[in-house]
Formats: structure tokens, sequence, C-alpha cells
């Protein structure tokens, strides 16, 4: 595929910043690298670089590269929005791909990628030079060595200069100092840290395009440590000026280093130690860095010739995704999502079929038409008496059974690890799968009274854990537990739920509940999402609605959406189930969000998790 001597021929799709002033002169002092071609929107801007840099060829358009069957590789620096739609035209194409960060808009995008590269057998990569450096490898090795003890606690920041204008202003183009400078700390600190993420608590502040422009991150791991960052786009308006830090505690001392993420030359910074008496030594290292990006394009050229295998893996990179996501969904940037990312890496559609009650007269036509309009969501339980009906729906859909994302729920008749797996076992059998994609915990009791609701939770979602591991669920979670059913299940439980399911609408929002889930890293669903009667026909959310051109329902749904919450409406309608699926065309305004958050309380079920007897008798 290469040359005799070595080298691989590169195209670059794209004339951006990074790519002028870092990446492309880091190739010009790579081994290995050959500017064959530059690829822009413009066929001046790329002759412009072909001169400049000495590429051998220009061309208008990213399609003209790629049809290019002498380029071997290429490193794309476009606009992150664009990331995933050309890295997987390049992957097709056959080309070895180094794309810069963030790689994707969210995880769902970056595991398309990855599964695209397998399926070409080619390397995808993606861009941070700076892991390259020697710097980080010592700071590594002075970890591994346990000189400053086991790591407890790291703090860094990356701060630049604020623009009057720049595609970082933009949230269509994935703006924002989270992803362009967050997730330089993200990485860091995954770098550093070898431990499952806990939690993400987040901040941000937000400017009038709606991208943000500082935010402060705490992230706690499973192991105990703990890490925060400050990111962000505030010191003064294209002053290019930048602020960045790092401090690593140990439990024997600490490395304290204003070292500048991709810094290179001479690079210093200080351990510090306590001696026998406890008094602190300090003394300061220096590392020779050279570029960064030419150590990123070596690195990248040894995996391609079968060499080596790409130092920033593709766990690597779904691991610091899925903060960077949870930091996004935390500080309210994703006001639009037609998936939600669990805490495990495992997505869910925003929207599924709610089927309580829904089979009633249509039985299994009633499914189909849901998956006929386009429903992949499918949501159940052992409760609901219907699971026979959706397997044969399913079945005569001629649906692959991947893609659908099918939930069931375990009754509290049958709570306890033993009732539980041979429950998980009939709700298979009846739905005619070997595997579920999402099992709940119904409810976590039966009434009030019941003494020994924990005991039996607790057995449940040990059976939970056991399916989970052996890869017979891809998510488990609860359904109507509040706070203090949580609570005592998060001391003893192994496998932290990832989903909790609650009655959810405007008039019922459940704050206190939705804060704390949001603490805990875990993800409310909406039942029941449109409430009832009194408040899918209220005059006030048939105005807003008429405003966005959309039914009252759309318009609810959409307002759980905006807030960072999946829905499963149910109906047996064909019209109705196409408009609750069809709440992507538009966005609510601030101030209507404010105004349907202050409702008054109405359309309440009126079912409690401690009273479930009292409802379902």
């Amino acid at each position: 595929m290469f040359d005799e001597k070595g080298t691989i021929k590169w195209g670059v799709m794209g004339t951006a910043g990074i790519a002028s002033w870092g990446t492309i002169p880091g190739m010009q002092k790579a081994n290995g690298c050959e500017l064959y071609a530059i690829a822009g929107r413009s066929l001046e801007k790329a002759q412009a670089y072909k001169e400049r840099f000495g590429f051998e060829k220009a061309y208008k358009g990213y399609d003209a590269l790629l049809s290019d069957p002498e380029v071997e590789a290429v490193y794309i620096p476009l606009p992150n929005d664009l990331h995933c739609e050309w890295v997987i035209k390049a992957l097709n194409a056959h080309k070895h791909v180094l794309c810069e960060k963030p790689l994707a808009m969210n995880e769902g995008e970056l595991r398309r990628m990855f599964a695209a590269a397998r399926d070409n057998g080619v390397i995808l990569m993606e861009a941070y030079a700076y892991l390259h450096s020697p710097y980080i490898c010592r700071l590594k090795e002075i970890i591994s060595s346990g000189e400053i003890g086991k790591v407890d606690y790291i703090d860094t920041a990356f701060l630049t200069q604020d623009y009057s204008e720049d595609i970082r202003l933009h949230k269509e183009q994935g703006g924002g100092g989270i992803y362009d400078v967050g997730c330089y700390c993200t990485s860091m600190i995954l770098s550093l840290i070898d431990s499952p993420v806990k939690y993400v608590k987040a901040d941000a502040e937000f400017g009038s395009t709606g991208v943000d422009h500082l935010a402060s991150v705490m992230i706690g791991f499973e192991d105990g440590s703990r890490a925060s960052f400050n990111a962000g786009m505030i010191l003064g308006t294209d002053s290019c000026d930048r602020y960045d830090r790092l401090f690593i505690h140990g439990s024997k001392g600490y490395i304290r280093s204003d070292v500048e993420y991709n810094g290179e030359g001479e690079l210093s910074f200080e351990v510090t130690v306590k001696d026998t008496n406890g008094e602190r030594i300090t003394r300061t290292e220096t590392v020779s860095a050279e570029s960064n990006y030419s150590m990123e394009m070596e690195q990248m050229n040894e995996c391609i010739k079968g060499k080596a295998v790409p130092y920033i893996t593709e766990e690597f990179s779904a691991k610091n995704m899925r903060i960077l996501d949870s930091i996004l969904d935390t500080v309210g940037y994703n006001d639009s999502k037609e998936q939600f990312i669990l805490s495990n890496g495992f997505a869910i559609p925003a929207v599924g079929y709610g089927s309580y009650l829904s089979t009633e007269k249509g039985g299994v036509q009633t499914i189909m038409d849901a998956l006929d309009v386009g429903y992949r969501y499918i949501d159940t339980a052992q409760f609901y008496g219907n699971e026979e009906q959706i397997g044969e729906a399913i079945e005569k859909s001629g649906i692959p059974r991947d893609e659908i994302f099918l939930c069931s729920k375990v009754w509290h008749t049958d709570l306890g690890r033993e009732k539980t797996l041979k429950a998980f076992e009939e709700s298979c059998r009846k739905l005619k799968t070997d595997h579920l994609d999402m099992y709940l915990i119904h409810w976590p009791k039966s009434d009030g009274n019941d003494e020994e609701w924990f005991e039996k939770v607790s057995g449940s979602w040990a059976a939970m854990e056991e399916l989970y591991e052996q890869g017979r669920v891809k998510a488990i979670g609860l359904s109507n537990f509040l706070p203090h059913h949580i609570r005592p299940l998060l001391d003893t439980a192994r496998i932290r739920p990832m989903v909790d399911q609650l009655e959810l609408h405007v008039g019922y929002m459940q704050e206190y509940a939705l804060s704390y889930l949001k603490k805990e890293g875990i993800l409310p669903q909406a039942w029941s999402p449109l409430g009832r009667a009194k408040l899918i026909n209220d005059d006030n959310i048939s105005k807003i609605a008429a405003k966005y051109g959309c039914t009252n329902a759309a318009l609810l749904l959409r307002y759980l959406n905006q807030r960072g919450i999946p829905v499963i409406p149910k109906s047996s309608s064909k019209e109705r189930m196409k408009d609750n699926l069809d709440i992507f065309g538009f966005n609510i305004s601030e101030d209507d969000m404010s105004y349907l958050s202050c409702l008054p309380e109405r359309g309440w079920s009126g079912e409690h998790p401690d009273k479930i007897s009292t409802f379902f008798e």
C-alpha cells in the first residue's frame, strides 16, 4: 500500500486553522508523511494551501479527494458537526482516518464511526496530539512508580479567549468551550485515573448563541478518586490569551504544572513528596518535547504500516465522549436529542412506544402499527399482559431484533433473586427473544406497610446484575423508585441503576426526584408524559402549541425532550403514534419552557410508589 520508503500518502480534508498552524507543519516534520492532497470547499483556498505547504494536488470538495485512489490516509479538521458524516465517508472509501478532537458530537456517532472502520478494515484515531508528548509519558511514569502514592484528586483547567466570530460560537456546528477545550481536560483526567466514572456534576455559563463560555465540572470515580476542571472561552475577546494548569494529588505527594496543553520545547513541572519526617521536598522535572503533531502523525503512520496500534484507542475515545455527553446533558447544552447515552455507553431512543393498555383492542396489530410508523423502542412489562402479543408482532414485522430496543419490567410480586430470574426467562419466552435491551424493577414495594421491601428489591437487583454481566440485558434500572428507595440500593449495588422510569409531565414534574437522579447519574424516563385529559386539553397548552404549529401532545413531549428526559407515550391510534414520534422539528423558547415549568399541578395519576396496592389490586 505504501511505497518502498515506507511513506504514507496523506490527504487533508479542510483548511481549518488547526491544520495550518498545527497538524500540517507536524506532518512536514514527521517521518513517513507525504503531503499528497489538500481539499477545501474553495478551490482557491485549497490551491493556496498546496503552494504554501507543498501538497502535490488540490481539490475542490472532499468527495474529489476521497475518490483519488492514491490517497491512503486522511486528516479531518472539519467543524465538529461534520465529523461523523465525513469520517464515515472516508472510512467507506477505505482510507485510514485521523480526525480532530472531539471525534464526535456524542457517543452514538462515535460508535458508528468505529464500526465503519472495522467494517472496512482501516484505522480510525482521534487527534489528541498532546497525549503523544513525552511530558504526558513522564507524568504517567511518576504516578505508576508510586512516588506520589495513590492519586486521589486531579484539578486542571484550559481557558482561552472569547471570539468576535468563530465556529466555536455556533451551536449547530458543535461550538462551545466544553467541546473545544473541555475535552482536553477530560482526556487528561482519564489518562491519569484508571477507574470507572461514578458521577458527573457540572454547571456552565451560556452566551447569546446558546454555546457554553465557561464550565465547572466535578467527576467522581468508583475507586474514590475525584477530579475537577474549568474550561471555557472567557479571557477577553480575540485576545489570544490562554490559561492552563494541572494539579495531581496523591497519598504521598503531588505534582503541580503550568505546562500548556500541546506545549513544546523544554517543559518543566514540580514534584513534591514527603520524606520520612513528613517534610515536603520539591524538585523540578524538565522534559524536552518536540512537535506533538509530528509525533501523532508518526504514530499513526506506524499503525497504518501494521507496526503499532493506535495510542488513542476506541475504548478511550468512547469513555471520554461518554463523560462529555454527561457534562453537556447536565449543563443543559443538549436540548434536542433523538437518543440518550446511558452511563454504560448504551444508547436509548428518545421516544419509545408505551404499550400499557394500548393493545387491549388492537393486540398484535397495534404493535405492528407502532413499528410501521417508525418506533424502534417498545416498552412493556410483565404486569401489562401483552408480552406475547409484542413478541408475535416483532416476529411478523420482519424487522431484525437488533434494530428494536425492547424493555420489560419485573412485577412487585416477583421481587427476590430467584423469582426475578424466573420472571425474566418467562418474559423472554413470551417476547420471543433471548435477551432484553433493558430490564427494570417495576415498583419498589407492594404497599406502605411492606417492611421487607428492600430485602426483596436487593435480591432482584442481584439477579439483574447477574443478567447484565451475562449479556442477557444491555441496561438495568428501576421504575417508580424515589430517592428514599434508591439511596439504600446504591449502598449495596455492584452496578448502579442506569434508568429510573417515573410519571413525568408538565403537570407533575417531581423536581426533587429529577434533581436527585441527575446528581447520581441515573437517566430519568417519563411514563404518562402527556398527563391526563385535563392537561393535554388545556387552553394555554393549545395556545403555545399553535405558536410552533404542532399538536398539544408534541409540545408536551418536546418539553420533556428539551429537559433531557426520554419519553414513552402510548396511543392505539396510528395517526397519534406518528404525531408522538414527530417532535424534533422545533425548539421551545426559554420563555415558553419557563411557563410550562410553572404550570400548577394537574394530570397526576394518583399513583405513589409507596402505595401501589391501592391502585393495582
